[in-house]
């Protein structure tokens, strides 16, 4: 563990035993051999009297500028011994202190690499900080990335909160202005229903005016073709006698617009109504009973049909099947064909006129057995058309009115104290002109008699008080 400017001195040095420097290796042995040769020459030498050259001082590893001291004694075996021996002791004792010095150098190396690896330690440990440190700062990079970003959406949520609120705000508006306006109808309907009722009760489609027929339009769901009916005057009269032809110039294209129209107008003229249920349809059915044909019934349960029926029916009266089959792919019911026209026909694709006369013919002589029927079970009879005649004075209508005998109190509707002509029996009890009741229900819960809330089960005609109804109408022609 020698220096190495240390060992250069020690090879160099040939008066170095090659016990001292033996361990230096391959170099050594060379500087052994150059050695042994020197000495055997220096003895050589020695026994001739020769004095040997003065050691250098770098070589022999003492301060440089001296010089080691040689024996002035004689020269011989002895004193070259005693030489040898002194340079030995000196190279020895030279030697020692160079391998102090090397075991301090080695601790102070010792310390040195012990420092180094605790710095190298705490340099790691600094460094396995401040990874910490900064996978710490990007965790919490993350989170401050992450509320923000929830920041943002409940930013969002809360102005989508806020507007669907304002729309809801508008939509209440809305829906209060709606309701408003509805009352507003409603209200203004109240006295239209009625004027319209006592139109209707009538039994004459020709006295209706034209703002009745607006409102039997409105009614029946032909609101659509309102405003052509008034623009062009059509009152009950010019309703009364409308064809095909005219009703497709006043918008009325489709056959099923046209048939309901010619409906409405002959169920007006048979009941004073606007609808014939179905159950009105089968109490005319049994109100005929026994004293009709099974055929006369049939005509009467005819409106009630479906298409299927329709075409079973006609096939079983001899109509053509494929009469029949266009018809029921066309979807023709029974209520259709009561009101069906050559026109109808046409459109539906029976092009033939010798499949659409008596196709005619026979839907003409049902049309007549059905409203026949309904005439009698509802009591009314079409008047003859108005004629001109001079109108009652004041004091004689008031005369005559004084004459005439108030109905009972449970012919009259609780609600307009009018005589009911349509009335229904309601969930309270009570009976009630059901165009009246159904205005009334539809903007209020409670009943008109009681005050208490109404179920919501559905009307019932009171056929036995409308027959009694109809019977004091007879006996009394005021009313």
């Amino acid at each position: 563990r020698l220096s190495n400017l240390t060992k250069l001195r020690l090879y160099n040095n040939p008066f170095v035993d090659q016990r001292i420097c033996g361990f230096c290796g391959d170099i050594a042995t060379f500087r052994r051999v150059t050695m042994e040769d020197e000495k055997a020459a220096a003895v050589a030498a020695g026994a001739r009297g020769v004095v040997p050259p003065p050691v250098p001082a770098v070589a022999a590893g003492i301060g440089a500028g001296t010089t080691v001291p040689t024996a002035a004694t004689p020269r011989g075996p002895l004193s070259d011994a005693s030489t040898w021996r002194a340079v030995l002791e000196t190279a020895s004792a030279h030697a020692e202190d160079v391998g102090k010095e090397a075991t301090r150098a080695r601790e102070v190396l010792e310390e040195a690499t012990a420092a180094a690896s605790e710095t190298q330690r705490n340099a790691d440990r600094q460094r396995d900080v401040l990874v910490k440190l900064e996978r710490a700062l990007a965790q919490q990079r993350e989170i401050l990335a992450g509320a923000e970003q929830d920041a943002a959406r409940a930013a969002q949520h809360n102005a989508a909160v806020v507007e669907r609120a304002r729309m809801a705000q508008a939509e209440v508006h809305a829906a209060e202005e709606q309701v408003q306006r509805a009352r507003a109808e409603v209200e203004h309907a109240a006295p239209r229903a009625e004027e319209l009722r006592h139109a209707l009760a009538r039994c004459d489609v020709r006295t209706l005016s034209v703002r009745d027929v607006c409102d039997v339009l409105l009614e029946v769901g032909l609101a659509a073709h309102e405003k052509a009916f008034a623009a062009n005057s059509i009152d009950g009269l010019t309703l009364s006698r409308l064809e095909g032809a005219q009703m497709r110039m006043l918008g009325l294209d489709a056959p099923a617009d046209r048939q309901n129209l010619h409906r409405v107008a002959r169920v007006i003229g048979a009941s004073g109504q606007l609808q014939v249920t179905r159950a009105d349809l089968e109490h005319a059915a049994a109100a005929a009973g026994a004293s009709t044909s099974a055929e006369a019934r049939d005509a009467v349960l005819l409106a009630a049909w479906p298409a299927a029926n329709v075409a079973a029916w006609l096939e079983a009266n001899r109509t053509p099947r494929s009469v029949c089959e266009k018809l029921l792919a066309a979807n023709v019911t029974g209520e259709q064909l009561l009101h069906v026209c050559d026109l109808d026909l046409e459109q539906i694709g029976v092009a033939e006129v010798r499949d659409r006369a008596p196709l005619l013919f026979r839907a003409e002589e049902v049309r007549e057995r059905h409203f026949a029927a309904l005439r009698s079970f509802f009591g009314a009879c079409s008047p003859p058309p108005p004629s001109r005649t001079v109108a009652p004075t004041t004091t004689d209508a008031a005369t005559s009115m004084d004459n005439v005998p108030e109905p009972p109190p449970y012919f009259l509707c609780p609600i307009t104290h009018r005589l009911m002509e349509r009335l229904v029996l309601a969930p309270d009890g009570y009976n009630y002109e059901e165009v009246v009741l159904k205005l009334w229900l539809a903007s209020r819960t409670a009943s008109p008699t009681t005050g208490e809330p109404m179920a919501s089960a559905p009307l019932l005609p009171n056929l036995s008080l409308h027959s009694a109804i109809a019977s004091w109408k007879e006996q009394h022609h005021q009313w």
